[in-house]
């Protein structure tokens, strides 16, 4: 699972999985749902780090390291909850633009379905990670000389911790390279050092992890297409070692 603060953990294409006419809406009135759904998270992030805090006062002993929002993983629970306040913000702007009584409908459906998710949230807890990994940055593609066909291949890289745990994998970059070429790889320009894993592949759907071993620091990997076509894909970042139970707290917004 990813982290909280990798990023939205809600794309456009989750949002109209919900709600068909969204884009639609949105050309209409010229609203930025990425923007939205950005927003959602920026209106979230206060309210768990008020958790987090709380836990130091209702029964955390005080010899237990203070928790940050770096730790914080990505549940159902919570990507759900963004979802909504994502599509709820979303509706309440198309409102106010012309006060149209549909997006006002919509406003209310959805601010309730946002009180429910967040209520269904606090029902499951706080998924912590002990040792967060973050997400990858873009990494660096280049070609070097190699007996292979040229074409567009993809690569993505995730970070490795020193228990061996697993971030979410970076976006995909992609090169085309001629013939007799093949593509390099190296992490990008935030890599932290300590271990990485790539993956790659011919189509953004069919990356796989392509090192036997962790890679380290100065080490670059060179593709081979059809070298490994099958096994494990993209990491979704790693698990949470515990969950910490909610102090409720009133739903701003």
């Amino acid at each position: 699972m990813a982290l909280f603060m990798d990023g939205p953990a809600c794309t456009v294409d989750d949002l109209t999985a919900h709600d068909s006419g969204l884009l639609d809406t949105a050309l209409t009135e010229g609203i930025d749902v990425a923007k939205k759904i950005q927003l959602a998270v920026e209106e979230m992030t206060p309210e768990l780090q008020i958790w987090l805090d709380r836990r130091r006062y209702y029964g955390a002993p005080v010899w237990q390291p203070v928790l940050k929002m770096q730790q914080v993983v990505v549940t159902p629970a919570l990507r759900r909850w963004q979802q909504m306040l994502a599509l709820t913000l979303f509706y309440r702007d198309a409102y106010f633009s012309h006060l149209v009584d549909r997006y006002q409908a919509k406003w209310q459906a959805y601010a309730q379905l946002t009180t429910e998710a967040r209520e269904r949230f606090v029902d499951t807890g706080l998924a912590i990670a002990q040792l967060p990994v973050p997400q990858a940055g873009l990494p660096v593609l280049g070609s070097a000389a190699g007996p292979q066909p040229g074409g567009t291949y993809y690569a993505s890289v995730s970070w490795l911790n020193i228990q061996g745990l697993e971030g979410q994998a970076s976006p995909a970059a992609s090169l085309t390279v001629s013939d007799g070429n093949v593509m390099t790889v190296v992490p990008g320009a935030d890599y932290p050092g300590g271990n990485w894993n790539v993956y790659a592949g011919t189509s953004l759907d069919g990356m796989y992890l392509q090192n036997p071993e962790p890679l380290g620091a100065g080490d670059m990997w060179s593709f081979v297409p059809g070298a490994v076509t099958s096994g494990q894909l993209l990491s979704a970042g790693q698990n949470s070692d515990f969950v910490i139970p909610l102090i409720r707290t009133s739903l701003r917004g």
